[in-house]
């Protein structure tokens, strides 16, 4: 977002290949007829974006470790029962729940409501979680693009009430996060595209669906992203966290990931991130879904879920 980037320097994506990169997500599909206990749109809020969807393991009586998963769609798209959920749903086959929400979109809600629905999800589930087998002390917190976002802003503002904490409410503890290229640092998106010089979606200087979200040019705001950017946000405290990206993403640039890891490990101590930067992936690419991947994340789930 910086004001010395002009137009005729940045690499703009042509249309019909960022239509490509979004159709190949078609190659996808999420069958949960497999899955014979599943609990669908459960509300947990008033409007009908406020609703979940819950699938447990065939076998067992729990409770059991939850994945908890919020889409992408640059806060403006997107369903629970998107086929970007598909890489974590081999959870049920790994004795966990996984847990995929909805929330509202812009341009009907604006942040901070889209994450205060994050929030209001998770308090549903700490509430609800013996009726569905779920086990709400050890919970791995996942998001996609926009979602990432989200889930990376509710986790690291926890207990805090201007932040839609609710004191005394019930909680999930949260022990892991998965964040599939979110972006953590929205003043330093087009610099990064300056410095690494890959192609990207958006135009500078047209408004960008981070101004939509906000409801005002964060160019004009820049002493206030530090209440919208996770790496403003990160804390001694922080959950350990998965980063996954692909250094060609033209949505979101890799070095949002690589920074955002640079200072987990700073700030929370090494070894709190792990980061895989793939060569060949782009934006919302469905090879995250390939079963080493899969692999890949649940192992590091695994770590920090099954040894609690």
């Amino acid at each position: 977002m910086s004001e010395t980037t002009h137009e005729h320097q940045a690499k703009i994506m042509p249309s019909e290949e960022v239509e490509r990169m979004f159709a190949r997500m078609g190659e996808l599909t999420l069958d949960v007829t497999k899955i014979r206990r599943k609990f669908l749109n459960c509300s947990y809020g008033e409007d009908p974006k406020q609703s979940l969807d819950i699938y447990l393991p065939n076998e067992g009586e729990g409770p059991f470790p939850i994945v908890f998963f919020a889409h992408g769609g640059a806060w403006q798209r997107g369903y629970k029962d998107d086929v970007q959920v598909v890489p974590f749903m081999d959870g049920v086959n790994r004795g966990y729940a996984v847990v995929s929400i909805g929330y509202r979109l812009v341009p009907n809600v604006r942040y901070p409501d889209n994450m205060f629905d994050i929030k209001a999800a998770l308090r549903w589930i700490a509430q609800n979680a013996e009726t569905y087998l779920l086990d709400r002390t050890r919970t791995a917190l996942c998001g996609a693009s926009a979602g990432a976002h989200l889930t990376m802003m509710a986790a690291y503002t926890q207990g805090q009430v201007v932040f839609g904490d609710i004191p005394g409410a019930p909680a999930c503890r949260i022990l892991a996060m998965v964040n599939q290229f979110g972006p953590t640092d929205f003043a330093r998106l087009h610099p990064h595209y300056d410095e690494s010089g890959f192609p990207r979606v958006h135009i500078p200087g047209t408004p960008s669906a981070i101004d939509v979200m906000i409801g005002v040019s964060a160019e004009r705001v820049p002493n206030l992203l530090r209440f919208y950017n996770p790496i403003d946000c990160v804390h001694p405290a922080v959950p350990p966290m998965l980063l996954l990206h692909g250094r060609r993403d033209p949505m979101i640039p890799y070095q949002q990931s690589v920074e955002m890891h640079k200072k987990i490990n700073e700030i929370a101590g090494e070894g709190m991130a792990e980061i895989e930067i793939s060569e060949d992936f782009m934006h919302a690419d469905p090879g995250y879904a390939a079963p080493e991947h899969v692999d890949r994340i649940y192992r590091f789930i695994d770590k920090h879920l099954k040894t609690s």
